[in-house]
């Protein structure tokens, strides 16, 4: 029996690299976490839909190990909210440090407003670790 696993979006900002484009701590062991158990795709407006931008991106800032990881990381495409590459026929979470009001808003239409989870890696640096 196939299990299906649920999907999971990062944002790069605020979620992958913290303010000051530092990466974020616990990042390897998180990615590999993640990548284990969801469907993980980018949700970012940055390079939206090209991989390789993102990893070209990302590799000025992280470790090959890490570059390895994200590198397994599928993209999606949006005009102008993230939610446009949201698949709401399946169970989610989104990682993300903010969103706009029209996306939180599409959230509650869709009933699934606590499936956004909010990182705060200023106030809590330890934040994908937990």
């Amino acid at each position: 029996m196939k299990v299906l696993r649920e999907n999971l979006y990062l944002d790069i900002d605020g979620v992958i690299l913290t303010k000051g484009v530092t990466p974020a701590l616990h990042l390897n062991k998180f990615l590999m976490f993640v990548l284990k158990h969801y469907s993980v795709f980018w949700l970012t407006s940055k390079y939206r839909g090209n991989s390789k931008e993102i990893i070209k991106y990302l590799s000025l800032f992280l470790i090959p190990d890490v570059i390895f990881l994200i590198e397994q990381i599928k993209t999606t495409s949006f005009d102008l909210d993230k939610t446009e590459a949201i698949d709401f026929s399946k169970n989610f979470f989104w990682l993300d440090d903010e969103l706009f009001d029209s996306e939180k808003n599409t959230l509650r239409e869709h009933d699934v407003y606590d499936s956004w989870i909010e990182l705060d890696l200023i106030k809590n640096p330890d934040q994908l670790n937990d």
